[in-house]
């Protein structure tokens, strides 16, 4: 019997955000596709809610002293990142690092979200986001990736680091035995609404208003202020669409969505005359199975960000639950899910800061039925290659008859510690730097 840990670094319970739930999804998807596996699901204590009974896995809370004993009990252990402790294991364990969003990148962005931080202080703070990816990379025996752009940068990563190795080219020169794609994946749930949550709900917004979806929080990357323009032009000319931004803080990290963006937005919103006229905000982060309800009454969502290096790589799971509520999407260009809105016409892209783009996309959207439903269409025939089922392939084969291929574990010993202990004499002197 194969015993596979899910090492979760995010919260669990009703209110979640992606990490968490692919986490779940992830331990349900191996439990139901390993013949034999027993899976669990360790979230960290501090964020364990509640969950439901008769799942196909077990749920335990960890800390760092329980992390390294549920490692010890388990033969393959999956995570985003794998805690110091798991130095001690590395030589008699399976480790598989779920990289699916370009960490780094994200941290260059969240870095310069405060003003009130030094630039020393910055710096620091990079150095130790950029050794925390060097260990984490010398860990995995087998790393997933979102999409291709970001699995180019970890095979150049760990080129770098010398863990690429001739004997691991000559056993497969694509490499995908190494690093291979899982996606986000996209809700299993039937499209069913069972309550009203927004339209005639909400103060300002009639039931029949056409509701756009801003779906999820507002990060540094984000770039709400040209949805914001684009908005008091069409409010200019009806006032019967109405944009509602759904989640603040994240769970589990209750300061990450109420930074410097997200205060920015509500201030503009005001100054344009559009707070609780036209756009309305939700300050606070709705249930993973309440959502499915405001999915379901929205006609639209939108998504409007920068054309930078964190748009070129990430892959935004947030767009998994817009088109699992088959909603067309209006959005940037740049990332790899914005070019599959182009291809298969799944709604419109614009450019970065495009005001009269994004307001020309959504009234053209919502005024032209014949071009909506195609849209619609468009997105019915791509779901169930999206599906959890589908994207987690390559590593339900990985854990059914995976045979490694990273550089042997002994040749990796050394660096690892010299790694990790690097990263954890820099994280601990990170408060002390001003």
């Amino acid at each position: 019997m194969k015993r596979i840990l899910i090492l979760s670094r995010a919260a669990y319970g009703p209110r979640i955000s992606s990490p968490g739930i692919r986490a779940y999804h992830m331990a349900r998807v191996l439990a139901e596709r390993v013949p034999g596996a027993a899976v669990t699901l360790a979230v960290p204590e501090a964020d364990l809610g509640a969950f439901p009974e008769g799942l196909p896995f077990r749920v335990v809370p960890y800390n760092q002293v329980s992390a390294v004993r549920e490692i010890n009990a388990h033969d393959i252990i999956i995570s985003t990142g794998f805690p110091v402790g798991a130095v001690l294991p590395f030589l008699r364990k399976t480790l598989v690092l779920d990289f699916f969003t370009q960490y780094f990148i994200e941290w260059l962005e969240a870095a310069g979200d405060d003003p009130g931080v030094s630039k020393r202080r910055r710096r620091a703070w990079i150095s130790v986001a950029r050794k925390f990816v060097c260990s984490q990379l010398t860990f995995a025996d087998y790393i997933l990736a979102a999409n291709d752009r970001q699995r180019d940068t970890y095979i150049g990563s760990l080129l770098n680091l010398d863990l690429i190795r001739p004997s691991t080219y000559k056993r497969d020169s694509s490499l995908r035995m190494l690093i291979d794609l899982a996606p986000h994946g996209m809700r299993p749930d039937k499209l069913e609404h069972t309550k009203s949550v927004v339209k005639g709900k909400y103060a300002g917004i009639r039931e029949t208003d056409k509701l756009i979806l801003w779906n999820g929080g507002v990060l540094h990357w984000y770039d709400p202020a040209t949805l914001l323009h684009a908005f008091r032009q069409i409010s200019s000319k009806r006032d019967d669409v109405k944009l509602l931004f759904t989640g603040a803080f994240y769970p589990g990290l209750r300061t990450l969505g109420l930074g410097r963006r997200f205060s920015e937005t509500i201030e503009l919103a005001r100054e344009l005359g559009l707070y609780n006229k036209s756009v309305f905000f939700d300050v606070g982060w709705i249930p993973y199975d309440e959502m499915k309800n405001y999915l379901m009454e929205a006609d639209l969502s939108v998504c409007t960000y920068f054309e930078g290096l964190e748009t070129h790589f990430s892959h935004r799971t947030r767009f998994l639950d817009v088109f699992w509520a088959e909603l067309p999407l209006v959005c940037t260009r740049g990332d790899v899910l914005a070019d599959m809105v182009e291809e298969h016409r799944l709604g419109f892209t614009v450019r970065e800061g495009d005001v009269s783009g994004v307001a020309d996309a959504i009234l053209r959207l919502l005024d032209d039925r014949d071009l909506y439903e195609e849209c619609r269409r468009n997105i019915r025939g791509i779901k169930e290659s999206l599906s959890w089922e589908v994207v987690l392939e390559p590593l339900v084969e990985f854990c059914k008859n995976g045979r490694p291929i990273a550089r042997p574990k002994k040749e990796r010993l050394l660096p690892l510690v010299g790694r990790v202990a690097d990263y954890a004499v820099s994280r601990l002197a990170l408060p002390l730097m001003r």
